[in-house]
């Protein structure tokens, strides 16, 4: 129907295709939003609903412990940015920044993406690509051709990621690109955090074809 889709329903899609997502959502003012974070549980990251590069516009907020920190932060953001927030749980651990796209090449059609990802994503540029859907021993194929592939194993006294749930969310994520992929222009999971156990899509943004 034309209206972007919020970064808040973009993640419950995920979900539907069984990736793990942190927690959150939308609220169009203050209230809403300390009433959010109330349910979801603190500490929050409070982000901007009004543009969809948020770190372009200072419209990024983390770590907020409790109702008095979120209304400075809210308010703060709103007199910038308008009053439309995300609110979602903060991921406690650090866990490694990977990122799962979809693009639509003219020849091919879907095309999806695995790599590394966080504000680095563009300057890194170490991605892999497949045609959806594929499975998850594929998914690894993919992360094991990937240039930084030594940073899951755990870089400088830094656990493990769980490389095997990773590959599973990368399955699951093309499976959800062969379904929708004629319906949307791109999908961007950035970050989607590896844990020592489990992978969890933070952020998620979805272009839905004109």
């Amino acid at each position: 129907d034309g209206h972007p889709v919020t970064e808040a329903e973009a993640l419950r899609l995920l979900a539907d295709f069984g990736l793990t997502v942190t927690p959150c959502a939308m609220a169009k003012d203050e209230s809403e939003a300390v009433e959010a974070a109330m349910r979801i549980g603190f500490p929050v990251a409070l982000k901007t609903a009004g543009a969809a590069h948020k770190s372009d516009v200072d419209g990024v907020r983390l770590d907020l412990a409790d109702p008095v920190a979120l209304r400075q932060a809210h308010r703060e953001m709103a007199a910038r940015l308008g009053p439309r927030v995300l609110v979602a749980r903060m991921v406690r651990d650090r866990g490694v920044e990977m990122m799962l796209g979809l693009r639509r090449d003219p020849d091919f059609g879907p095309v999806v993406l695995v790599g590394f990802g966080g504000i680095h994503a563009e300057i890194l540029k170490d991605a892999a690509f497949a045609l959806p859907p594929f499975d998850a021993a594929e998914a690894r194929r993919l992360i094991d051709r990937l240039r930084l592939r030594p940073l899951l194993d755990g870089a400088r006294g830094a656990p493990a990621a769980d490389i095997d749930a990773l590959a599973a969310a990368a399955a699951r994520f093309s499976a959800l690109a062969a379904a929708l992929g004629d319906l949307v222009e791109a999908i961007d999971v950035n970050p989607i955090l590896a844990l020592p156990r489990g992978a969890v899509a933070v952020d998620a943004l979805v272009v839905a074809r004109r």
